[in-house]
């Protein structure tokens, strides 16, 4: 069984200078071909982006066709201390804001 946490752009650990931030896998259906956890987490951490947590996740808020090479929404989502946010966003994350709802993606353990 599957235990599936809600995450949101006002992030419950915003009260000790946390945020997450997520980053596609990259991979496309038929092809087991995304990027490990170590591999994304290793951008921030070369950029010198102390990394508190880490976990994947999926994005809700777009509908993927069943269709080989299609994407697939698999995200990487990792907590970081908000001063490093720019540099997290200037290597390719995403930095939920207002203007992503706590229903666009989902945070799960890795593996399932």
């Amino acid at each position: 069984m599957s235990t599936l946490v809600m995450i949101s752009g006002c992030n419950e650990s915003d009260s000790n200078n946390d945020i997450e931030v997520y980053i596609s896998t990259g991979e496309l259906q038929c092809q087991e071909n995304g990027l490990s956890i170590s591999v994304t987490k290793s951008y921030l951490l070369d950029a010198n982006v102390e990394v508190k947590n880490e976990s994947c996740g999926y994005l809700t808020q777009f509908t993927y066709a069943a269709v080989c090479g299609g994407g697939t929404g698999k995200l990487h989502v990792f907590t970081i201390d908000k001063t490093d946010s720019q540099v997290a966003k200037n290597i390719g994350f995403t930095i939920p804001d207002s203007s992503v709802s706590e229903d666009d993606y989902i945070k799960l353990e890795c593996g399932i």
